[in-house]
């Protein structure tokens, strides 16, 4: 099979574009359609965008407050030590 068969059956050009009377003139109707999707998608988008920023900032607040109660349990273990020594020399 080669190139010309194409030609020669008919088939036309395999990457033509379709003239302007093949495509059907848009409608009112579904370009008010086409326009509330895309004022919905932009609107969904920001609506996510938005809870994308709260994920991050609450997970750098959960982060800090780990690290923060990582700090007082090392705190408290030294508190209960120290106290624990101070009890037993006290005897």
């Amino acid at each position: 099979m080669s190139l010309s068969d194409f030609s020669a059956a008919g088939a036309g050009e395999p990457w033509a574009t379709t003239s302007q009377n093949d495509v059907p003139e848009p409608s009112v109707e579904s370009a008010l359609e086409k326009e509330k999707l895309i004022k919905d998608i932009i609107t969904l988008r920001d609506g996510l965008r938005g809870l994308l920023v709260r994920v991050t900032e609450t997970e750098a607040e959960n982060e800090k407050l780990a690290k923060d109660n990582e700090m007082l349990s090392v705190y408290i273990d030294n508190l209960t030590r120290n106290s624990v020594v101070a009890a037993g020399t006290k005897r």
